[in-house]
């Protein structure tokens, strides 16, 4: 196979030219880069990675920990992560815990044996102690999507409160007043800030926080589902119900279907998470749209830094908008026909 050697000797250039133009760590002149990237794609040239890996005492390789991999909305975070470290020549080995604590934990032991270069996780918030000692020990990490306590870690999130705020604020607007909520799972982040966001709006409007249109969904379909069934079994039902994330909204309607009730006539919906699937909903579903991609991008360009020592810098917090986007479930396209 073509080496480095080869490519300099056909570029008539040094190897060491040729490894920065490799590696984009050194300006080269453009006529002088258009030589050696002729003389690549001639030789058929490939770059050894793990020759490289061993002259630079690394392995090329990020970990990355999601909770669910078939949650869509984790599916966008990990290809923003991927895109951007493909093209600093990292593999990414992609691990799911299921929302299972002792997993994450065997996960986490079993990556760090690896030797990876760095982590990217969505924590399940049980391993605080563990993913702590971890980066004591001087593996780089960025949690991303949830936190944990004491920010002793870089992590990027969307603004889940003031989204959830939106959310709710826009049914307020629209005269419901018993509205209803489905939370994901007890004990993260996301599920904190959401609760924070709806009960900060229902004080704003004066409503009394009614404990009863609290429902755990457990983030999955079938806890939605089961959320839903509580809620509407509620007398009075509330009017609107609030699903904090995908795929309990997916629950959600499922229930609604099973009761033959109509959507926003009988019950209005807004959800958390925007999918491309989601606006051929009928009706159409109103729901807070997450940067999930750009999440995912975020969290591998820290993570980037903080695997160069001279930019590691401290632990930061990255929070990125969340916007609503209005469609039918909640009623407005109704509202203004009716007005």
């Amino acid at each position: 196979m073509p080496t480095i050697r080869d490519v300099a000797q056909r570029a008539g250039v040094s190897p060491t030219t040729v490894s920065y133009v490799l590696n984009d760590t050194r300006h080269v002149s453009p006529a002088t880069e258009a030589r050696i990237r002729i003389a690549i794609k001639e030789l058929d040239f490939k770059p050894n990675y793990i020759a490289r890996s061993l002259r630079a005492k690394c392995t090329l390789t990020v970990g990355m920990i999601v909770s669910d991999i078939t949650n869509p909305f984790y599916a966008d975070i990990v290809r923003g992560a991927q895109d951007v470290l493909s093209t600093r020549h990292y593999s990414l080995i992609l691990c799911n815990t299921d929302e299972a604590p002792v997993r994450e934990l065997e996960t986490l032991t079993l990556l760090r044996q690896k030797k990876v270069d760095g982590l990217i996780a969505v924590v399940t918030g049980a391993n605080v102690d563990a993913f702590s000692e971890a980066s004591d020990a001087g593996l780089p990490i960025v949690l991303v999507d949830r936190r944990l306590p004491g920010d002793h870690l870089c992590t990027v999130l969307a603004d889940d409160e003031h989204g959830a705020y939106q959310a709710t604020q826009h049914l307020l607007q629209l005269g419901h007043r018993r509205i209803g909520v489905i939370l994901g799972r007890v004990g993260i982040s996301t599920s904190e800030h959401r609760r924070k966001g709806y009960e900060a709006a229902l004080r704003e409007a004066g409503v009394a926080i009614d404990p009863a249109l609290l429902q755990t969904g457990h983030s999955t379909v079938a806890g939605g589902a089961a959320a839903a069934k509580a809620l509407l079994d509620l007398t009075p039902p509330p009017t609107a119900i609030f699903a904090t994330n995908n795929l309990m909204t997916v629950g959600l309607f499922v229930t609604i279907k099973e009761r033959h009730l109509r959507c926003p006539e009988d019950v209005a919906v807004v959800g958390f998470d925007d999918m491309v699937w989601l606006s051929v909903f009928s009706p159409a579903l109103t729901t807070v749209a997450q940067p999930s991609y750009e999440l995912g991008k975020k969290a591998a360009e820290l993570l980037w830094n903080r695997m160069d020592e001279k930019k590691a810098g401290n632990p930061c917090l990255v929070i990125l908008p969340a916007k609503l986007v209005i469609r039918e479930s909640c009623g407005q396209a109704i509202a203004a026909v009716t007005h």
